[in-house]
């Protein structure tokens, strides 16, 4: 395991498990690179919901900025955030046999179902688009997959879960891409592993003292067989 993978010491985050039995992932930027397909898309309709298209420089920008930032610095009307996401989740639905999997996630997940954990998503994509890509992907071995519109925290959806399916906070591990996930993930009390590979870089998820910092889907196996 490399040190990125190391427990990140912080009086905010809660202990790791000792063997988490069940593993919850964010969808976009953790298992599947939909970054590039959604970038796409803004900049196609731009124009029509009076956003600022984004290039190259922006993106990378916005790699270190919250999504608060974000939508201060491009002006995005937040009223017409819902709407918005909803169009580009729909076109994105006849685009998803594109996307790709981040290089090693089906080995990790396949890998993780054949030892016997439980594997959900969480995701503010649309569950359709989901199942859509896990299946075409040959991954569709996850016991749940929970669509979430709100864009600013997962707590409430997070509690919901551990409610929903009987998972116990310290036998439970979280694994996403934003600092959001992290913020989420202390407020409700469950261990979480940032992944570098997504949209945050990796100065600001470690800013936020996740559980763990990793840097390849490796080191996700290799913290629940530690």
């Amino acid at each position: 395991m490399s040190t990125s993978a190391a427990s990140i010491a912080s009086p905010a985050t809660p202990s790791r498990p000792s063997h988490p039995l069940a593993i919850i992932f964010d969808f976009d930027g953790t298992l599947a690179d939909t970054l590039s397909a959604i970038i796409k898309l803004i900049n196609e309709h731009a124009a029509e919901y009076r956003f600022t298209p984004l290039g190259e420089k922006d993106i990378e920008m916005m790699r270190g900025m919250s999504n608060l930032e974000i939508i201060k610095k491009y002006h995005i009307p937040i009223i017409k955030l819902p709407a918005f996401m909803l169009h580009i989740q729909n076109e994105l639905h006849q685009r998803i046999h594109k996307v790709e999997l981040f290089p090693g996630v089906k080995e990790l997940v396949l890998g993780l179902k054949v030892r016997g954990i439980r594997l959900g998503i969480l995701t503010s994509n649309s569950r359709e688009n989901v199942k859509k890509l896990l299946q075409a992907r040959g991954i569709d071995v996850f016991d749940f997959v929970h669509s979430e519109s709100n864009i600013f925290g997962k707590t409430r959806a997070l509690e919901h879960l551990l409610r929903k399916y009987g998972l116990r906070k310290e036998e439970t591990l979280y694994v996403g891409d934003e600092t959001r996930d992290i913020e989420a993930c202390q407020r409700a009390g469950i261990p979480v592993a940032a992944v570098t590979w997504g949209f945050h870089r990796q100065d600001l998820l470690r800013a936020k003292g996740p559980t763990f910092l990793v840097d390849t889907p490796a080191e996700i196996e290799a913290i629940v067989t530690a």
